[in-house]
């Protein structure tokens, strides 16, 4: 099964620019798939008060390396926020001090993000967009023009299922 995806631009700060993956059968970002799951009043809302505090602390200071949990392989710049202590993760790729891209999260219940069936896949994909970009800028087809990432940001991601 293939999956298809864009990456879109969801919020601009003065210090960084926020992305998120965009699915094609989808309605929502993953993003805003990520805090609908976690409506206000649900049993994590000072899970989600911390991860809103780190993005509005991102937003002001940029997408620097140390407020980020590194998840993925080395190089591949997936990370998650919070770094501190949270039941719950939201997944992203650190391209730069001023480039994020969110994937979606969810509740850490399992020790590793591989072990769990859900985080597993959105961490996955992200691995696979980081792949997609990483290739896409050393062939000249993507590139960053300092906050921005300009060229084509469609993607297509076979399923391992």
């Amino acid at each position: 099964m293939t999956r298809k995806y864009a990456i879109e631009l969801i919020e601009e700060h003065e210090a960084v620019n926020l992305y998120s993956i965009h699915l094609n059968t989808k309605e929502l970002s993953e993003l805003e798939c990520f805090f609908e799951n976690f409506p206000e009043g649900c049993a994590y809302d000072e899970d989600i008060d911390t991860i809103i505090a780190w993005l509005d602390h991102i937003g002001e200071r940029g997408a620097l390396e140390r407020y980020f949990r590194h998840e993925g392989k080395f190089g591949d710049g997936v990370s998650a926020i919070p770094i501190e202590t949270s039941n719950l993760r939201l997944y992203c790729i650190r391209l730069s001090d001023k480039i994020l891209i969110f994937g979606n999260g969810g509740i850490k219940d399992t020790s590793t993000w591989q072990e769990s069936e859900t985080l597993s896949d959105y961490v996955e994909t992200l691995v696979d967009t980081s792949r997609f970009i990483a290739s896409r800028l050393a062939n000249g087809t993507l590139y960053i023009v300092d906050k921005e990432i300009i060229g084509n940001l469609n993607f297509t991601r076979d399923e391992k299922k």
